[in-house]
């Protein structure tokens, strides 16, 4: 007796699985005529199938004849999947992959299920069948196989039918992973539901890849190779997670724990490098879930995911579940999502990377399966000037002025977010007309001006800080050393502070001080004085010298009423400021920085609560952070302590007032030559924002009256101002000038 031949492919043993079910189909057929009434009238022709076109569509095989013939029937489709199983087992013992027996064993189908996916495909493939279905059930409209048409076809006896029935519980897998479904949008009784095979099966089965629209919409396959060896990571890290999936892989039997990998950092740290390089490690398939975008267009989130996860089964891949912070949270709704993921892993998943940027804790979700937490911080200054020199690598599209240890130093940039600024340098530079359109990225060397230190600023800025304007303005710095006008004590202290943060690297990195603190790194500066002694302008001299942004909170989008909302809305400040070395500056800081009160109700106990936030959180802020008050004594002392700067801002004496009246008139202004800068530095004491104030308004003044601005022009401001500001004008301040300002004390033009 000759072996049964292995089949070649699964395109072939899953046609010799139909031709098995046009013998069913034909023994069906023949039991059906024996009750079908005789043809219907002329009348109803297209409301139902023609024995002819059964006929035609089940072709010329000879029925078995007699009494006899459904048992000949039964022999016959018995001889059928006899050789059909042989094959079978030539096939497995030949590695030969079959994609059906695939299913079923990923699955533990029975024979009788996989009858049922069989049937159910047998339309997907070939529109006759779904006439043949329509005939059988007598409904030209049931071109998909019933619940009862399957059981007659599959069961042949009233025993056996009864049993059958079992197969259709929601709690098998059949049904439990969605490989098959009922079309019936209002359940009618189980042998009337019609089923359907679910699409990205049918792809499975054919090996076509077939699709739904959330898998088009919310994953992707990863297939470039990672290499492990290349990550930042340490190397034991890496080691420990790839050996302990293959320790859980090689388990005999299969161990029913699933493997999830808790992998929390900010974005673009690589977490989805690490799982990629995990499983290029492994020999294994990545397929990446947009959790974020699935919540989104998924009308039904958990089957949706479910689906997903099956689909990772099915080819087989570990799942990468991206923007995993969108289900995090305590609304009944997003508790409810996450147990049905906890649901979808304990089915489908062996391995899940879960990413997020907050940390979280699953609360026994996982508690039989293997759970770990890895956590992949932001790179610090030593890493980051190492990536900036492995990106670059071999490109010479860098002008010389580029400085990586300076960019290192200045923007907190994750791999992920430093190639997206290569990018955006690469397109600043064409926008200038620094590189030829047509050349691509990789090309060295190029002909003309290169990517320039500028550039890379602008494309490190666009990854930084992109949320910190909806809670803070940011500053525009146009002022230099030269426009400012201080005590030479407190010039010397913003140098100083300019230089700190200059040379950060240098003293936290190469001179190790970084390993001796681990909270305090960065820079915590109080500026105190009177309202227009030039705090605001110093912020903005400071952020220009070290080309930085500079960002002024607006207190109004950060303090709330609500309980915990401020410290939320200071939280989203701070956590944006970090990313791009930003500064932030606190005005009017003592109505957030204000002193502790003694609690003596529960609005005293939260805001104090709100103060030691603020300490603990400057205390872990990396960047510089102002302070402005106009009176110190307001300030908590916990937070003066933490200072490293206190820079006074005092009045300015005559010298410094005589060099602001000059500063603040423009070159272009038209002035007379009767202006006496050294009575109006004598005489007026006022602040450099009031005497700013003067000016602008001399010059409307003149304006109005004459075209040039006099000396009269300024006496007049000079009284409005101090009107505005509540100081009296007496007559001795302008003893000299009165004929200027006339026998009028108000000084009206």
């Amino acid at each position: 007796m000759n072996e049964a031949p292995p089949y070649t492919d699964s395109c072939e043993h899953l046609l010799d699985e139909i031709g098995c079910l046009e013998l069913m189909l034909r023994r069906e057929a023949q039991r059906f005529r024996r009750l079908r009434p005789d043809d219907q009238p002329e009348p109803f022709r297209g409301l139902f199938i023609y024995e002819g076109e059964v006929e035609r569509s089940l072709g010329s095989q000879t029925e078995p004849s007699g009494d006899e013939s459904d048992a000949a029937w039964g022999r016959s489709i018995a001889e059928r999947r006899g050789l059909i199983a042989e094959r079978r087992r030539a096939s497995q013992e030949q590695g030969v992959y079959l994609s059906l027996p695939r299913l079923a064993q990923l699955f533990g189908l029975t024979p009788f299920e996989e009858q049922l996916i069989v049937i159910c495909l047998a339309p997907e493939l070939d529109s006759k069948y779904g006439r043949l279905y329509a005939y059988l059930q007598d409904d030209v409209t049931r071109k998909q196989p019933g619940v009862e048409l399957a059981i007659r076809l599959c069961a042949a006896t009233p025993h056996e039918r009864m049993r059958a029935r079992a197969a259709f519980s929601r709690q098998l897998p059949l049904f439990k992973a969605q490989l098959l479904r009922h079309l019936d949008s209002e359940e009618p009784p189980l042998p009337a539901r019609l089923l359907k095979l679910d699409e990205m099966v049918v792809g499975y089965l054919l090996e076509a890849g077939g699709e739904s629209r959330e898998f088009a919409d919310c994953c992707r396959r990863i297939t470039a190779p990672v290499d492990l060896r290349r990550l930042r990571w340490p190397q034991n890290l890496k080691t420990r997670l790839v050996e302990t999936v293959r320790e859980q892989l090689q388990l005999r039997p299969p161990a029913s724990r699933r493997l999830i990998y808790h992998l929390r950092g900010p974005a673009g740290t690589g977490k989805r490098s690490l799982a990629a390089a995990v499983c290029h490690a492994l020999g294994v398939r990545l397929l990446e879930v947009d959790v974020g975008e699935l919540w989104l267009r998924a009308p039904d989130f958990e089957e949706s995911l479910r689906r997903l996860l099956r689909e990772a089964l099915l080819q087989p891949a570990a799942v990468f579940l991206h923007r995993f912070d969108q289900l995090l949270g305590d609304e009944p709704k997003l508790v409810s999502h996450r147990l049905g993921l906890a649901r979808a892993i304990d089915d489908f998943s062996w391995l899940t990377f879960i990413a997020t940027e907050s940390a979280w804790e699953p609360q026994g979700l996982f508690n039989h399966h293997f759970f770990a937490r890895v956590e992949l911080p932001a790179p610090n200054i030593e890493a980051r000037a190492e990536l900036w020199a492995e990106l670059t690598a071999g490109q010479n599209l860098f002008a010389p002025d580029v400085n990586w240890n300076e960019l290192a130093a200045r923007f907190r940039l994750t791999p992920g977010q430093m190639r997206d600024a290569l990018i955006a340098a690469r397109n600043q530079a064409l926008l200038r007309g620094s590189l030829p359109p047509q050349t691509p990225p990789e090309a060295a060397p190029l002909i003309g001006p290169l990517i320039e230190m500028n550039d890379m600023e602008v494309g490190c800025r666009l990854q930084s800080n992109q949320r910190l304007g909806a809670l803070a303005r940011k500053l525009s710095p146009r002022k230099g050393w030269e426009d400012i006008t201080l005590p030479e004590h407190a010039m010397e202290q913003l140098r100083e502070i300019c230089a700190q943060v200059k040379h950060r690297r240098t003293v936290y990195g190469e001179w190790g001080f970084g390993h001796k603190q681990t909270l305090g790194k960065g820079l915590c500066v109080l500026f105190y004085g009177l309202s227009g002694t030039g705090k605001t302008l110093a912020v903005e001299v400071m952020a220009r010298e070290l080309n930085l942004e500079a960002f002024k909170i607006d207190l109004s989008t950060v303090v709330s009423k609500y309980i915990g909302e401020t410290e939320k809305n200071l939280s989203r400040v701070f956590q944006e400021a970090e990313t791009g070395n930003a500064i932030l500056f606190f005005d009017e800081a003592d109505a957030l920085f204000g002193k502790r009160s003694e609690v003596k109700d529960a609005h005293d106990r939260y805001a104090n609560i709100e103060i030691g936030y603020l300490l603990q959180r400057m205390e872990e802020f990396d960047g510089l952070v102002i302070l402005a008050t106009n009176l110190r004594k307001n300030i908590d002392e916990a937070f003066f302590r933490r200072m490293h700067f206190a820079v006074e801002f005092p009045m300015p004496d005559e010298s410094h007032r005589y060099r602001i009246w000059k500063q603040h008139l423009p070159q272009s202004a038209p002035v007379a030559a009767d202006i006496d800068f050294d009575f109006l530095s004598r005489r007026v004491n006022l602040a450099g924002g009031n005497i700013k104030s003067v000016v602008v308004n001399a010059a409307f003044l003149a304006a109005e009256n004459s075209g040039v601005i006099q000396m009269k022009h300024f006496l007049r401001a000079v009284r409005r101002e101090y009107e505005k500001i509540g100081r009296l004008c007496a007559d001795t301040d302008f003893a000299p000038y009165h004929k200027l300002l006339g026998d009028r004390r108000d000084g009206e033009p």
